[in-house]
């Protein structure tokens, strides 16, 4: 998987077809960095689709008045576009971390 998504909240599955987005349910992989317990895995093809993720979690957000989100990214190009696409979108009681997802 590209991205590990987990929050303190169930988080919904999404696909998106057209431009090869697909967000599931997690499966039983055990991250070390993962500390929440609900998480989604995000197969994503492109960067130029970062946005749909941005948009899942803001929406995501939009439904609580307070999350925890810790996203696990394995490309270093991912990570630093979504880090500054979710730094504009900062909100009080909604904790977001980004990581470097490593693999061995």
């Amino acid at each position: 998987m590209d991205i590990f998504i987990a929050s303190n909240r169930q988080l919904p599955i999404r696909y998106y077809v057209q431009e090869a987005v697909w967000i599931r349910r997690g499966g039983s992989t055990k991250l070390p960095d993962l500390t929440l317990p609900f998480f989604v895995e995000v197969e994503i093809n492109s960067h130029y689709n970062l946005s749909i993720i941005r948009d899942y979690i803001i929406d995501f957000q939009k439904q609580y008045k307070q999350t925890e989100i810790q996203i696990l990214i394995k490309n270093t190009a991912f990570l630093a576009a979504m880090q500054d696409m979710l730094a504009s979108h900062e909100q009080p009681h909604h904790a977001i971390t980004i990581y470097p997802l490593w693999t061995n």
